[in-house]
C-alpha cells in the first residue's frame, strides 16, 4: 500500500509538471524519438527495441494530450463515445508496427500476419462504425489530433482573458482593443496581431466584431461534413481497402502485382467518389486529410512490387554515392543503407491505411 500510494503521488507530481509546462512534455517525447532513431540498425534486435521506443513516445503523447485536454478544460466538439472511439483507433495507429515486428520476431511469419489481420480488422471496424453509425464525415489516419502545447493549452499572457479585451464600457465592449491590433503603415489597414489571433486552422486577418470568438475557437474542433451516399461510398472503399490487399495477397502472393493494382485503383476510386476539395464542401481539416491521402498516392514507389522491380536500385544508387563521397555523411548513411530493407518491409507496407 505504502508503495502504491507513493506512485500515485508521484504520478500527481508528474501531471502537475506537465499542467504547468507542457513544453516539458514535448521535450521528453521528442527524446524518446531521438533515442529511438540513434539504435536503429545498430545492434541485433534493434529494429524491435528502436520500435518500442517510439511507440512509447507516441503513447506517451497521447496519454499527455489526453490530460492537457481535460486540465485546461479544451473542449472536443464530439460525442463522448465518439471521443473514445478515436482514442482507440489513435492508439492502434501508435503501436501497430510494434505489435508487428514483436510478433514477427517471438512467431515468425504466421504471428506476423495473424497481428496485421487483427489490427486491420480492429481499425476497420471501428472506423464504419464512426461512418455509418455515429455520421462522421472524412476520417483522419491519426483521429485524436496532439494538442497544440503553444496555441491550445492556456499560459499566462498567450491567450487573451475576457478581462484584458472586454472593456467596462458597454459601447465599447466588443471593439478590438490597441493592443489587439496593428495599423500598416503604408495601405493604413488595421489587422489583428498575431499574439491576438484564433489557431491557423480559422485565422483571418480581418478585425473581429467579437473578440471573445477567439477565445470560444481555441481547442474546438470543426464538425465534420456530413457525407453524401456516393462520398460514404469512397470512404468506405477507403476504410476496406487494407483488408482487401490482405485478403488477395492471400491468394495470389506478396510479391503478386494484383493486390497492388487491386489497393491503387480502390486508393484512386475513393479519392475520386469523395470529391474536389477546392470548393466549400469541406473543413479545413478534411480537405487536409483528402490532400495527404492525394500525396500518399507517391508512397507506392516504396511499395512492393514496385519498389523490388524499379525503385529500390535507383534509391541505394543515390544513396551509396553519397556515401562513397561525402566522408563525414558517409559515417551516418550507410547504417541506413543497410537498414533500409527492412524499414521498407515495416513502413512502407500497402495494407497500411
Amino acid at each position: 500500500m505504502i508503495l502504491g500510494s507513493e506512485i500515485v503521488l508521484y504520478i500527481d507530481k508528474y501531471k502537475h509538471l506537465i499542467k504547468e509546462k507542457p513544453y516539458v512534455a514535448s521535450e521528453i517525447e521528442n527524446a524518446l524519438r531521438l533515442i529511438s532513431w540513434l539504435i536503429s540498425g545498430r545492434f541485433k534486435y534493434s529494429n524491435v527495441a528502436s520500435e518500442l521506443i517510439y511507440s512509447a513516445s507516441t503513447v506517451l503523447q497521447l496519454a499527455h494530450d489526453i490530460f492537457l485536454r481535460q486540465a485546461h478544460n479544451i473542449k472536443v466538439n464530439i460525442s463522448e463515445s465518439v471521443d473514445k472511439l478515436k482514442i482507440y483507433i489513435t492508439l492502434i495507429e501508435y503501436v501497430q508496427v510494434f505489435l508487428e515486428i514483436t510478433a514477427r520476431t517471438l512467431v515468425g511469419e504466421a504471428g506476423k500476419w495473424f497481428m496485421i489481420t487483427l489490427v486491420q480488422t480492429v481499425k476497420a471496424a471501428i472506423k464504419l462504425m464512426l461512418v455509418f453509425y455515429y455520421g462522421e464525415g472524412v476520417g483522419r489516419q491519426i483521429p485524436y489530433q496532439p494538442v497544440d502545447r503553444v496555441r491550445d493549452v492556456p499560459r499566462e499572457g498567450c491567450i487573451p482573458s475576457s478581462r484584458d479585451i472586454v472593456t467596462s464600457d458597454p459601447e465599447n465592449s466588443h471593439k478590438p482593443s490597441d493592443e489587439t491590433k496593428v495599423k500598416l503603415k503604408r495601405s493604413g489597414r488595421l489587422i489583428r496581431t498575431l499574439d491576438h489571433a484564433p489557431p491557423r486552422s480559422k485565422r483571418t486577418w480581418n478585425l473581429t466584431d467579437d473578440p471573445l470568438s477567439i477565445i470560444k475557437l481555441m481547442g474546438k474542433e470543426t464538425p465534420s461534413t456530413p457525407l453524401n451516399d456516393s462520398q460514404k461510398l469512397g470512404e468506405f472503399l477507403h476504410i476496406l481497402r487494407p483488408l482487401a490487399h490482405l485478403t488477395t495477397m492471400s491468394k495470389f502472393g506478396q510479391d503478386a502485382w494484383t493486390p497492388y493494382l487491386l489497393s491503387f485503383g480502390m486508393d484512386v476510386t475513393s479519392l475520386h467518389l469523395i470529391g474536389d476539395t477546392r470548393g466549400r464542401t469541406f473543413n479545413a481539416t478534411e480537405r487536409a486529410e483528402i490532400a495527404h491521402r492525394s500525396l500518399s498516392l507517391f508512397m507506392y514507389l516504396m511499395r512492393s512490387p514496385f519498389y523490388d522491380n524499379f525503385t529500390k536500385k535507383r534509391i541505394l544508387a543515390i544513396l551509396r554515392t553519397f556515401a562513397d563521397r561525402v566522408p563525414i555523411i558517409g559515417s551516418l548513411i550507410r547504417p541506413y543503407i543497410l537498414y533500409l530493407p527492412e524499414w521498407q518491409k515495416t513502413y512502407f507496407y500497402v495494407w497500411n491505411s
